[in-house]
């Protein structure tokens, strides 16, 4: 018996462990799924090999996309912030505070709610690693925004080596290529062992924007290959972004018989070559990355400056396949959610959830319009790019470049007219078939006029950051002089800072003080004719300093109450000379509360 005994366990063991394997398996399948968005900087739908450019070596991405839902008609937007912004929200950008790059435009409005925070609740831990770029002072960064733990780029954004990192707060500064020491954060957030919560990880590659710069023997084999130095490196910087995306793939299929992991990667925009390190790519080599020859590049709401690579990527659970139907970035927010089990009942998302159609390939989709617009709102008394904007009022529909897709049709408005393009016949956008399709390009510029009514009305839309001062001992804050509520004068407002600043010029910047006390107040400027008298003033107080030729220098102590309120900087006119720039450019006003509880 007892023989006969050993025989059948002998005989059910294979059994037995099928069982106990297909059980493990049924467990990590049922727990809630990490989920990993990996985000790249310019990389333009051409610039994968998988993807048709015959040039460049991104074997573990090809892979990806091989074993991935592939989204083949992906929309993100034409540049960074906003397609960050949607990404983050589920909502169109233009109704989150963001509006475009730099100038204080790319401030993700405080009343916003981000997937950080939403997936928070629903019992993951966060990770943010790379780049931010939705606000960079206090309350707009990422660990405050719901990420438990950020490795943030804020101020030094393209910094390919020796990254400058916000880490929660405070600076971090580790030596070695930066696209490698994210990886390495990212795999060490993945595989901790200390919190058993699935983890929700956003890593943002600085990588592929400018300046070109990369590993020297990845540039030299692509010299090797006769490319132009600007074509080399960009080609090794993409080859780089590659090697860490498969250095975390490769932690990810380890880890998921414990857990099952969902990974997406997307690109941000679509392809540019102006670097301002190296010659600029010559139009034959913008065509190398660009084999289907779609129309545009990034900053424009043509396909090439605005649709992208996407890959969803869990094999066990979604079976690979190409999925050409439309979706956007817009989509992301409100997907993760549905993988997470997470309700949202209070979210306005403008995007909707691709989570069953994912799964389920033969799911019928209804058309949906999707809404591009660029970050270069246009006005008539616009002279530059980051003028100050008087008024939404003064932003006539007509003016603006905008464009929306429906089924196979896509209506643009901008570049100095408007067009039809029927993207099933003419998918590099060569041709205005509005003739053709009279009724199709009348609803499309009606749902595309309505839609942009709508941004108008929302209180966040096209408005400057309100600076969060939250008098934190020992801590500096800042309020960035290129994001005015009001200018006076003629002096310049820039990307980042306001120049030329002349006798009688002032501006204002917008506070929301949460702490009240005695604050010690300086400024960040680059002063031209020392000596003369510089005044900041907030509500009824006010003080005024000699300028000197020092960077940084404190101008004084004012009470400051709490609340909204606006400071006002302004120079004196106690000179006969009214033409003279007294400070060539205002960076930051500085707030560091000095008063002891």
């Amino acid at each position: 018996m007892i023989a006969r005994s050993g025989s059948t366990l002998w005989a059910i063991l294979p059994i037995l462990l099928v069982l106990i394997a297909c059980t493990g398996c049924r467990s990590a399948q049922n727990l809630q799924p990490n989920l990993i968005v990996i985000l790249a900087d310019d990389l333009g739908y051409g610039d994968l090999a998988m993807l048709g450019n015959s040039d460049v070596r991104t074997p573990h991405l090809d892979r990806m996309a091989q074993q991935s839902v592939r989204l083949d008609t992906f929309y993100a937007m034409p540049v960074c912030a906003p397609t960050r912004a949607a990404l983050l929200t589920g909502r169109d950008f233009l109704r989150t505070g963001v509006w475009g790059v730099h100038g204080g435009r790319d401030y993700l409005n405080l009343a916003e709610t981000t997937i950080a925070q939403r997936l928070h609740q629903a019992g993951y831990r966060t990770a943010m690693l790379g780049k931010w770029h939705l606000g960079k002072t206090s309350g707009y960064l990422p660990h405050e925004r719901g990420f438990d733990r950020a490795w943030t780029i804020t101020d030094r954004l393209y910094q390919q080596t020796e990254p400058v990192l916000n880490h929660n707060g405070r600076a971090y500064q580790p030596e070695g290529w930066t696209a490698e020491i994210l990886t390495d954060l990212a795999i060490r957030e993945l595989t901790r062992h200390d919190d058993q919560r699935p983890v929700f990880l956003y890593l943002a590659h600085p990588l592929i924007h400018e300046p070109f710069y990369a590993p020297r023997q990845l540039i030299d084999r692509y010299l090797a290959e006769g490319h132009s130095e600007s074509l080399a490196a960009l080609y090794a910087m993409t080859e780089h972004l590659d090697q860490e995306v498969g250095r975390l793939l490769e932690a990810v299929d380890r880890l998921d018989s414990e857990r099952e992991t969902i990974v997406i990667f997307l690109g941000d925009n679509g392809p540019i070559g102006n670097p301002m390190n190296l010659p600029h790519l010559t139009d034959a080599e913008m065509a190398r990355r660009n084999p289907r020859n779609w129309k545009g590049n990034k900053g424009h709401v043509w396909e090439n400056g605005a649709r992208v690579a996407c890959f969803v990527y869990a094999p066990r659970r979604f079976p690979p396949r190409v999925d050409r139907r439309p979706a956007g970035v817009i989509d992301l927010a409100p997907t993760l959610l549905e993988w997470a089990g997470a309700a949202a009942p209070d979210a306005q998302f403008d995007g909707v959830s691709l989570a069953t159609r994912i799964s389920q390939p033969d799911l019928p989709v209804r058309d949906r319009h999707f809404f591009i617009a660029t970050h270069d709102a246009m006005w008539p008394a616009r002279r530059s790019l980051y003028d100050r904007l008087p008024s939404k009022k003064d932003l006539a529909f007509e003016d603006q470049v905008l464009a929306v897709r429906y089924g196979r049709f896509k209506y643009v408005q901008g570049y100095g007219g408007f067009a039809l393009h029927d993207l099933d016949h003419d998918p590099g956008e060569q041709s205005d078939a509005s003739s053709r399709f009279p009724k199709e390009r009348q609803q499309l510029e009606k749902a595309l006029h309505a839609w942009y009514r709508g941004v108008l009305a929302s209180d966040a839309s096209y408005a400057m950051p309100v600076f969060q001062i939250t008098g934190e001992p020992q801590v500096t804050e800042y309020a960035y002089a290129c994001a005015p509520s009001d200018l006076v004068g003629t002096l310049r407002r820039g990307s980042h800072a306001t120049h030329d600043w002349r006798p009688g010029d002032a501006q204002s910047l917008t506070l929301d003080v949460t702490r009240a006390g005695t604050y010690q107040i300086g400024i960040e400027a680059h002063i031209e004719e020392p000596g003369h008298t510089m005044e900041l003033r907030v509500r009824a107080s006010s003080l005024k300093h000699s300028l000197s030729r020092v960077f940084s220098q404190t101008l004084g102590e004012l009470n400051l109450e709490m609340g909204v309120q606006e400071v006002r900087v302004s120079l004196s006119e106690e000179t006969e000379d009214k033409e003279a720039v007294i400070m060539r450019e205002l960076q930051r006003v500085t707030f560091r509360r000095v008063t002891t509880d």
